[in-house]
């Protein structure tokens, strides 16, 4: 009799505790987290440039249960083409998708990005949105970008007046671009300093032109990289070059003093923030289009080896 008791009351332990494991098993199997396709459109994407925002990108993807696709692209230098390439991934799944566009100004443009998106949430990365609201966005602080340039220059430079400058932009349709550009600008007026031209990125620079300038300011990374090629090839070592970048060939020239200053923005934190907003909005539709803003580092040859740089310039290595 008591080895029944003890039979009856083992078995129905066992039973209490398979009935538990399969409530649970039932229960977590309504709760698992959906993977959401997110698709990720940058100009020249394998770039150098985009390495801290592709770590972001990454690291965010494995916390928020994200499935990325980094789209392989080249120069993206018009908003059909982008249209292209935002239709394309939405066709093919994606559930979001993170674009950097060539113009940002007009609400006639995001019309066409919604429609070509489809049932895909759109988040703005790099791109000012004009009006704001359409999309959500993380951007850097453009204009500052810009005026710390003139501030850095003004700090270098006793005396301006009648210092001749050189200015070398991205795409000059973009929003970003163009602010950067007016916060340089507002810093610099009163100064005495002239603005000996302005080139953007399709524009071929002429070596009377180098030469004829003092001081050279790119306003994006790809231009920063373009100022230091024409420096270096033309042997020219009386232009000071101050620049907005965070590849590591401009690191390695801001090393080697070729470069006085490099702005740089923090890109991993802009390829996290982009993935964290677009995953917000994929479970709740209602969720803030709020900008964000990406903050930056005004960062000279003699604090380059400093460890919050370090930690900006190279992630991975944390």
């Amino acid at each position: 009799m008591k080895k029944n008791r003890i039979y009856i009351g083992c078995l129905t332990a066992v039973m209490c505790i398979i009935i538990a494991y399969a409530s649970y098993g039932m229960l977590n199997k309504g709760q698992e987290e959906k993977i959401y396709p997110i698709s990720v459109i940058v100009d020249n994407s394998s770039s150098d440039r985009w390495f801290a925002f592709r770590e972001g990108l990454k690291q965010a993807s494995r916390d928020y249960h994200v499935q990325l696709n980094i789209v392989s692209t080249g120069e993206l230098s018009n908003l059909e083409e982008e249209k292209l390439l935002i239709q394309r991934e939405s066709e093919n799944g994606a559930k979001g998708i993170i674009v950097q566009m060539c113009d940002g100004e007009g609400e006639e443009i995001f019309t066409q990005v919604q429609e070509s998106a489809g049932a895909a949430d759109i988040l703005l990365v790099e791109t000012d949105v004009q009006p704001e609201g359409i999309f959500p966005a993380v951007i850097p602080e453009n204009y500052e970008m810009g005026r710390m340039i003139a501030v850095s220059i003004k700090e270098d430079e006793k005396e301006l007046t009648g210092k001749k400058i050189g200015i070398l932009m991205g795409h000059k349709e973009r929003l970003s671009q163009k602010q950067r550009l007016k916060g340089f600008l507002d810093e610099m007026e009163d100064t005495g300093a002239e603005i000996l031209w302005q080139i953007t990125d399709n524009d071929i620079v002429q070596s009377k032109q180098l030469e004829t300038a003092e001081i050279l300011v790119a306003l994006e990374n790809d231009e920063t990289e373009r100022a230091v090629d024409l420096l270096t090839e033309s042997g020219i070592q009386s232009c000071s070059l101050y620049g907005v970048g965070c590849s590591e060939k401009n690191v390695y020239y801001l090393d080697k003093k070729l470069i006085k200053v490099l702005i740089v923005p923090n890109e991993f934190h802009m390829g996290y923030q982009s993935v964290a907003i677009i995953a917000a909005r994929l479970q709740d539709h209602m969720a803030s289009t709020q900008n964000s803003v990406v903050s930056f580092l005004v960062v000279r040859p003699e604090v380059l080896y400093e460890e919050d740089i370090q930690k900006l310039l190279f992630p991975l290595v944390q």
